[in-house]
């Protein structure tokens, strides 16, 4: 049998300490993506941010880039100077000044900002690691902020407002509705394009108003409720927004409550029978009694609403308390009460209830008193003249008995 050539271990040793050194040694750390966050909802016309958060590892960074529906508008490369670079991309507004290697700045993004957004993260030698991930974005439209309506009053007229701005989308449609009934609706591809639906209570002067601005006239009862307006787009995304507000209609200008009492003056003692009573409106206004500046607690008073054949109501608040000596002192007793319309308007009415004292003094309730029998204090007689005169003779004859002897 030959025998092997010299040195012929020394390559078996190598293969096998690389073997060893590669089953020792932990791996080799590498690029990590951490998070990329992509706002999913923003609203049209806001500043929009768009993160890339990862751990480099100690290698050096190559570039960050960021792309919208697989097209490159941000790139970001340490080395080159400079080291950020916009590229155009149709309905994006990037703030170059804004954005770093972790982040880029959308300004005034429109409905056409949204898309798909990825962010490609690359090192550089040794390594030549890459990772990306991505996230949706739908801009959407800002809510319409439908103006709050001032207290309708009987007979008269209020306006209701809805200021709206799709940008760049065309208007589809926009909806009136009072309490889900539509009664307006205008269709600029119509014609006409506006139309008007009959609902109980609505009466809208045309002459001054105009589709998002309508102009209710010859209020009643029936005109109270919940007016809602709705917007919608002719172009994807094909969104509709709405708002709503309360109207609340009021019988009369003056909105006092009225105070009212069983009598007209009280005693110590006595039991007052109080109610508040409101203006009539629609809805009803929310009651409060203060009595001598402390609120009533609810569970201290009855509420009621009295619901009128014109559908005007009327709120009633009802309590009963015991006249104490210090309003006796004091003379009267101070109620205040407190009428909210929808938290659009507060009215309130004030009494002052007088307490008369009674004619033996204040009034202060019995006391049990504790009796006991005592000997009488000794009362000394009263002399009369027969006993003066008695009195005179007894010294008389003592003194003749006393010479006798």
């Amino acid at each position: 049998m030959a025998e092997p050539p010299p040195g012929w271990h020394r390559p078996i040793f190598a293969i096998v300490f690389v073997w060893v050194a590669a089953c020792t040694t932990s791996p080799a750390q590498a690029l990590r993506l951490i998070e990329v966050n992509v706002p999913s909802r923003p609203t049209r016309g806001s500043t929009v941010k768009l993160e890339c958060l990862y751990d480099l590892e100690n290698d050096p960074l190559y570039s960050v880039k960021w792309y919208k529906d697989q097209q490159e508008f941000f790139r970001f490369l340490p080395r080159d100077r400079p080291a950020k670079r916009v590229f155009k991309v149709k309905g994006l507004t990037v703030n170059q000044a804004e954005s770093s290697e972790s982040s880029v700045v959308l300004n005034n993004v429109q409905h056409s900002a949204s898309g798909r957004y990825r962010c490609e993260v690359s090192t550089d030698a040794p390594s030549f690691a890459v990772v990306s991930d991505e996230g949706d974005l739908r801009v959407t439209e800002r809510p319409l902020a439908m103006e709050q309506p001032p207290i309708g009053v009987l007979g008269g007229g209020v306006r209701l407002s809805c200021p709206h701005d799709l940008g760049d989308v065309p208007l589809y449609s926009f909806k009136w509705y009072k309490d889900g009934m539509e009664f307006y609706r205008f269709v600029p591809r119509s014609n006409p394009p506006g139309n008007l639906f009959t609902v109980e209570g609505v009466t809208v002067d045309m002459l001054q108003s105009n589709y998002s601005s309508l102009y209710l006239t010859n209020l009643t009862a029936l005109s109270a409720g919940t007016y809602r307006c709705e917007a919608s787009s002719d172009a994807p995304p094909f969104l509709t927004v709405q708002d709503e507000k309360m109207l609340t209609v009021s019988e009369l200008r003056e909105m006092r409550p009225h105070i009212n009492t069983d009598r007209d003056t009280y005693q110590a003692g006595d039991t007052v029978r109080l109610n508040c009573t409101s203006s009539r409106a629609r809805p009803a206004p929310k009651l409060a009694l203060f009595i001598d500046d402390r609120l009533v607690d609810d569970t201290e008073a009855q509420a009621t609403v009295e619901t009128h054949r014109d559908g005007f109501q009327a709120a009633n608040l009802e309590t009963r308390l015991v006249v104490a000596n210090h309003h006796a002192r004091a003379g009267a007793i101070r109620v205040k009460c407190h009428a909210s319309f929808a938290g659009l308007y507060e009215a309130m009415g004030q009494s002052s209830i007088p307490v008369v004292a009674q004619r033996s003094g204040v009034y202060s309730p019995p006391q049990q008193r504790q009796h006991q029998h005592q000997r009488p204090p000794y009362t000394a007689p009263v002399p009369t003249p027969q006993d003066e005169c008695l009195a005179k003779a007894v010294a008389i004859l003592t003194k003749l008995w006393a010479s006798y002897q």
